[in-house]
């Protein structure tokens, strides 16, 4: 009896001990658990909503839509004796989708700055909801000779207003919870290039961890805060550090062990590019330093495709005379502003420099003094103090550049490209930029995604800039990318109207 006590004692005292330890173990593994999968969740979600394309924001806004029309004619039912047709629930779908989808597109809803700051969204989502609600009744009242419930209507641009914006303040709160860990392999010049870019509004949704040497060695300053150690060193610290995207600079690229290094790193989850494909994808810009003759191989142009050239200068030809015809009233009134002004000319012509490097004359409506160059040409600036007062805000709505659809119309010109410049200009940017010629392989445009994407140019660096931004539209370029570009030009000068 002795003999067996003993053990059953021990167990009785040791037992209740151990499971209360496992037991509160188990509670701390399950709430880290909990909290790195939930972190994980929320990083998922944040990238999700960066990534989302127009398309799918699109959808989800057309769904609300339809969901809200819905029940307003369930709720709010069009009484039998009407003396004006009541719209049918799929035409009223269909005209509150199109008129929202043109407007959101118009004042920027979908960008991806857009989800970056909760009063930029509210702001967007008002003018998105009270253009469309007043479109909308427009084409109901006047183009379809019917009607439709106030009730019905306030219920659907009232709903899609509060689920659309709070829709996108969550995605903004996911995005701004969360960044994806961005580890640099290269020099510390290369990640103070980034960390330059962040400053300036680009890449917010990484979180710049460090630097890493792609050697065995060291050969960076190892007292630098934002060395992390050899690329070695940081593979065994991936997750301490919290990395989850690594960009590889053009000189490691060139190392033939990296390939040793980056396999394990792809195979822990990890998304490795280089650095021209990774600047491309966050900034919407060429790197012009990695171009060489082979990227015009490898970029599968379509500026000289027979089929893409015949429908750009279809919809250039479209909107040219369409364009012509809308703004046709407003051109007295801008005359009459421009002449009361100062008393000089009402237009400026000068020349530029075309496609395959064609010199054509361009016309716009003068916006500085008459003698702000005498004959030589001279970088625009912030506050110019050559530009007249009509010629500030004729420039900050674009209103200036409408004599440019005569050259649309002519075929020097398209609605969307690179901008024009003077033939003295380009001759010194050809000699300081490299690849700065490449950008006539296309038409000029009246606006472009440089024009969109960056402000005047002016120094060189600020046309390098420009060029990055010609050159992803020449690798990149296609109907819907216009389309959008059109779009968001519109948008700026509603905006710089108001």
């Amino acid at each position: 009896m002795s003999t067996h006590s003993t053990p059953v004692a021990t167990r009785s005292a040791v037992v209740p001990g151990t499971i209360e330890r496992l037991t509160n173990k188990r509670g701390g593994v399950s709430r880290a658990t909990l909290a790195s999968q939930w972190a994980r969740a929320v990083r998922v979600l944040g990238q999700a909503c960066i990534q989302t394309p127009v398309s799918m924001w699109l959808v989800m806004d057309v769904s609300i839509l339809s969901f809200a029309l819905f029940l307003g004619y369930r709720l709010f039912p069009p009484p039998a004796m009407l003396t004006t047709p009541h719209v049918a629930l799929w035409q009223a779908i269909a005209v509150f989708s199109f008129v929202v989808a043109i407007c959101s597109l118009i004042f920027g809803l979908h960008e991806r700055e857009a989800l970056m700051s909760r009063s930029c969204i509210l702001t967007r989502m008002l003018l998105t909801s009270g253009t469309a609600v007043a479109a909308a009744y427009a084409i109901i009242y006047v183009v379809m000779y019917a009607t439709i419930s106030r009730r019905v209507a306030g219920l659907t641009v009232v709903s899609y207003f509060i689920f659309g914006s709070s829709m996108r303040l969550c995605a903004c709160w996911a995005i701004h919870k969360t960044h994806r860990g961005l580890l640099i392999v290269g020099s510390k010049s290369l990640f103070e290039s980034f960390a330059s870019e962040q400053k300036n509004g680009l890449m917010p949704e990484y979180r710049l961890i460090g630097f890493a040497d792609h050697g065995d060695r060291p050969t960076q300053d190892i007292k630098d805060s934002n060395y992390v150690g050899t690329i070695g060193e940081a593979m065994d610290r991936l997750g301490e550090l919290g990395v989850t995207e690594i960009v590889v600079g053009s000189d490691p690229a060139r190392d033939p062990r990296v390939m040793d290094w980056m396999v394990p790193c792809l195979q822990r989850g990890c998304r490795v590019t280089n650095e021209a494909i990774f600047y491309e994808r966050a900034t919407g810009q060429i790197l012009v330093e990695e171009i060489t003759p082979h990227w015009f191989l490898f970029a599968d142009l379509k500026a000289h495709c027979d089929e893409h050239a015949t429908l750009k200068r279809l919809v250039d030809l479209l909107t040219g005379v369409v364009g012509l015809c809308l703004t046709a009233p407003f051109w007295p009134l801008i005359a009459l502003a421009v002449k009361l002004g100062d008393g000089g000319p009402v237009f400026y012509g000068h020349d530029r420099v075309g496609q395959n490097g064609k010199i054509f004359r361009l016309h716009k409506f003068r916006t500085m003094r008459t003698d702000a160059e005498n004959g030589k040409s001279v970088w625009s600036v912030p506050n110019d103090p050559r530009v007249t007062r009509v010629g500030r805000f004729l420039r900050r709505t674009r209103l200036d550049e409408l004599p440019q659809l005569y050259n649309v119309i002519m075929g020097h010109m398209s609605i969307v490209g690179p901008r024009p410049e003077r033939p003295d200009i380009v001759g010194n940017l050809c000699e300081a930029l490299p690849y700065y010629a490449e950008r006539h392989l296309v038409k000029p445009g009246v606006t472009g995604w440089a024009q969109i994407s960056f402000r005047y140019g002016s120094s060189i660096a600020d046309a390098k800039r420009k060029l990055q931004f010609d050159l992803y539209y020449l690798k990149h370029m296609s109907f819907e990318l216009d389309i959008m570009i059109l779009f968001r030009t519109l948008g700026t000068f509603l905006r710089g109207a108001c």
